[in-house]
């Protein structure tokens, strides 16, 4: 019996970037299991992986969007344990997620719990929304001798500012109700270019080019930033 579980990167939103190889596990897989943070929400991965699969194939589950360490632990515990019973059952079963399954993602969590219970997990990987952004403005996120960092967005400015001298480029996932602070650190920092790009090939697609103003506050949800330092002289 196969006990291995596939962590399948969907990509940002858009529905023709996701890979072959991701393509081909989704339809011989028998369930594909899809996290979802709200319980009557809508399912952006769901939607995605519609246009591979028919519904049928698909095995929701909630993980609320919570910052309580021991609800979610119970949460995915539960989850690795309803995956095992489907594994030991002779499916052959698939876990989705948005953008990269390495990058802030669930998957992570989930590994963890199903390695404890004895099922192994291949990851797939996806296009992570700092490509996607990168690709859309046209900004290199590295040339030769450079780097970049990624980082979730700070609660601080300054500490925000410090990590952006710290690299050409400097990547900020994770922006939602920390958008004040991006504001206020792009002020501080004055960056050659400062960039918040918001529900990448979803509807509602925008880019915000921060040294021209704030972004709304609605723009921070399923956002990623990309900040060019000044150059030193």
């Amino acid at each position: 019996m196969n006990k291995t579980v596939y962590s399948l990167g969907l990509g940002p939103g858009d529905h023709e970037l996701i890979t072959v190889k991701a393509k081909r596990i989704l339809e011989e897989s028998d369930i594909v299991v899809v996290p979802q943070s709200n319980e009557q929400g809508r399912s952006v991965a769901r939607e995605v992986i519609l246009h591979y699969i028919d519904a049928s194939k698909i095995h929701m589950c909630y993980i609320p969007m919570t910052n309580n360490r021991e609800e979610l632990a119970r949460k995915y515990t539960r989850l690795a344990e309803e995956i095992k019973g489907m594994v030991e059952q002779g499916k052959s079963v698939a876990y989705v997620t948005q953008g990269d399954p390495t990058i802030y993602s669930t998957s992570n969590y989930l590994t963890e719990k199903l390695r404890a219970v004895g099922v192994q997990v291949s990851h797939i990987p996806g296009i992570s929304s700092i490509n996607a952004a990168a690709s859309m403005l046209g900004v290199p996120l590295s040339i030769k001798k450079g780097n970049f960092g990624v980082y979730e967005m700070p609660r601080d400015p300054a500490a925000a500012a410090d990590l952006i001298q710290r690299h050409p480029t400097t990547v900020f996932m994770k922006v939602n109700n920390r958008l004040p602070v991006l504001v206020e650190t792009v002020k501080m920092v004055e960056p050659e270019e400062a960039f918040l790009v918001r529900r990448i090939g979803l509807d509602g697609e925008a880019v915000y080019d921060m040294l021209n103003g704030a972004p709304p506050p609605e723009s921070a949800y399923l956002s990623v930033a990309i900040i060019k330092r000044r150059r030193i002289s």
